[in-house]
């Protein structure tokens, strides 16, 4: 497989360099036979150097029981163990954790003995297949476990790759395993393998490493963090990678709509406000003008009132003094009739 990137004759030249090293593949205490040992110790050797990984993996063994309790066991409480200045912790237990809760998901056991007998594209599949698993540790455990030819790959090599000018640019760890496993002969991928994690313990050892991982750490795209993570023994599988970048997507898209919702919302109320303060004005205008006429009008009403008053008091007057003589003059007439009836009367009584 031919790439625009990569340089083979520079890879033969770099390998020449460190080839014939007695790095061992596997601590002494780790069988080859035994593929959840060898995945857990490559998550521990990904973008670290063969001493950090060996060292870590005796802390885990010594401090828990077997490897279903490093599957159980929070991921604060394997940092503390490990140590959390380990190189890129967060991703590397949360990987352990994946990895092997998949496979305990699959089978109800931490075993590859399923894989027995079957042939190597259906062990690749499976392996690859695993939640959370990374192109480098299927690919040490394919090589070391099973013997399918396979290269690992991870950022770290590709920056030190870069950096001898075996590639013209770091690639993804995915496409330089494909490419280097496309390149190296398969009796001859141990040696390659062990040359080029010489390669890298050597850059750790002068401090090279240090300064390319600075350089070419790509961004995290998913903080996970060390505290109160649980994990669901009889569940359904975690969902495939992909997925979560469709629900990031969907958020992006949701949370750019109700942005966009509140910027309309928040502009609306600035093209309302000056009609409202508008028609609050009239309605205060309207308001003062009615006041105004009423004050008129009330004077206005008072003084015909007081007018009126003196009026009807002098009209009262004139009545009085008319009906007191009315009355006067009524009562002698009355007086006289009642007088003249008398003496009738008695003119009467005097004749009978």
């Amino acid at each position: 497989m031919k790439h625009k990137w990569a340089k083979p004759a520079k890879l033969n030249t770099f390998l020449k360099k460190h080839r014939g090293s007695d790095l061992p593949l596997l601590p002494d205490f780790i069988r080859p036979r035994d593929p959840v040992a060898v995945l857990i110790h490559s998550w521990l050797l990904w973008e670290a150097s063969t001493e950090q990984a060996e060292v870590a993996m005796r802390k885990l063994l010594d401090a828990f029981v077997d490897y279903n309790e490093i599957r159980v066991s929070l991921p604060h409480e394997k940092a503390s163990v490990i140590g959390k200045r380990y190189p890129r912790l967060e991703e590397r237990l949360h990987g352990i954790r994946r990895t092997l809760h998949s496979l305990y998901l699959a089978r109800h056991a931490l075993s590859f003995d399923h894989l027995e007998g079957k042939g190597k594209r259906e062990i690749k599949a499976d392996i690859e297949s695993l939640d959370g698993m990374h192109p480098f540790v299927a690919a040490r455990i394919l090589r070391l476990s099973f013997e399918v030819h396979a290269l690992p790959a991870d950022d770290q090599l590709s920056a030190l790759l870069h950096e001898h000018g075996v590639i013209d640019e770091p690639v993804d760890p995915d496409e330089l395993s494909s490419w280097l496993g496309s390149t190296i002969k398969s009796d001859d991928a141990i040696d390659v393998i062990v040359g080029l994690q010489t390669a890298v313990d050597d850059a750790w050892g002068k401090g090279v490493m240090t300064r390319l991982v600075r350089k070419h750490r790509p961004t995290r795209v998913v903080e996970v963090e060390l505290v109160e993570e649980e994990v669901v023994l009889e569940t359904e599988p975690e969902p495939a990678a992909k997925a979560p970048a469709k629900k990031t997507a969907a958020k992006k898209a949701s949370a750019k709509k109700s942005a966009a919702k509140k910027s309309a919302a928040k502009k609306a109320p600035a093209k309302k406000a000056p009609a409202k303060k508008a028609a609050a004005k009239k309605v205060s205008a309207k308001k003062s003008a009615a006041k105004k006429t009423s004050t008129k009008k009330a004077p206005t009403k008072r003084k015909a009132a007081a007018k009126k008053a003196p009026a009807k008091k002098k009209a009262a007057a004139k009545k009085a003094p008319a009906k007191k003589k009315a009355a006067a003059k009524k009562a002698p007439a009355k007086r006289k009739a009642a007088a003249k009836k008398a003496a009738r009367s008695g003119a009467l009584r005097s004749k009978g």
